[in-house]
């Protein structure tokens, strides 16, 4: 038992708080195709912040998570597909393609 409590107190130790938080959002500008993705954050505010900070100007959240997969595919003429709510990144990636279109790439994902 103190062998488990020693293995766990020293992968929180090492682990940093961030990578064990449950939050990320995408970002997306439909106008200029610039995206950003965060995730691994303590709060939906501070991954939505990060990822429009990632993206740039002009962009906005398309979707963001909470212990779960987002995902984001582009394509022409500006459009878009996301995906969110989903166990892997595969399902959030298909989704966000199903509803893109046809000529779209998945572009981001994020997962926790």
């Amino acid at each position: 038992m103190k062998a488990i409590a020693a293995a766990v107190a020293f992968a929180v130790w090492v682990v940093p708080g961030a990578a064990l938080a449950g939050w990320g959002a995408i970002a997306y500008n439909s106008a200029t195709g610039a995206w950003g993705e965060a995730h691994g954050y303590g709060t939906q505010a501070d991954a939505e912040s990060a990822a429009l900070g990632y993206c740039g100007g002009g962009c906005q959240i398309i979707n963001y998570e909470e212990n779960s997969c987002i995902a984001l595919a582009t394509g022409p003429g500006g459009a878009w597909g996301e995906g969110h709510g989903y166990s892997t990144s595969d399902e959030a990636i298909a989704t966000a393609l199903s509803y893109c279109g046809g000529g779209c790439s998945w572009r981001a994902w994020a997962c926790n």
